[in-house]
């Protein structure tokens, strides 16, 4: 008999600030889609201010669907910042996905930037 394929069953993010903190108004946004582009989930917050060299979270995302391992495999994970006025953010992020059958998969990214400029980035989930 066929075992079932693992889907989703949480997620969640943590932050690492650097060196430029998030301003505690700057709108943050996190997005996980599968590799067909269908969202699995999704947070978003002003979470206050991210200060220098500080860790946030882990922030639990919200889930949309019960997306297959398989296709998150090849998935992404899209980090969006959307300020009031300027903002520069420098940061690290862990993002971990667990699954039905207790397994993991993860999105990991260090010394990444983010402005009212450059506003958002897209990385794989491993």
């Amino acid at each position: 008999m066929a075992t079932a394929e693992p889907t989703l069953l949480a997620a969640n993010i943590k932050f690492h600030t650097n060196d430029d903190d998030k301003n505690e108004d700057t709108h943050l946004t996190v997005v996980v889609r599968d590799e067909e582009g269908n969202i699995a989930a999704r947070i978003d917050d002003d979470f206050g201010l991210f200060k220098d060299q500080s860790d946030s979270g882990p922030f639990d995302l919200e889930l949309l669907n019960k997306a297959q391992k398989a296709k998150l495999r090849s998935g992404t994970v899209e980090i969006r910042i959307d300020p009031e006025n300027t903002d520069v953010w420098k940061f690290n992020y862990f993002l971990d996905l667990l699954f039905t059958d207790e397994s993991h998969l993860t999105s990991e990214a260090q010394g990444l930037r983010l402005s009212e400029v450059d506003k958002q980035q897209q990385f794989a989930i491993a």
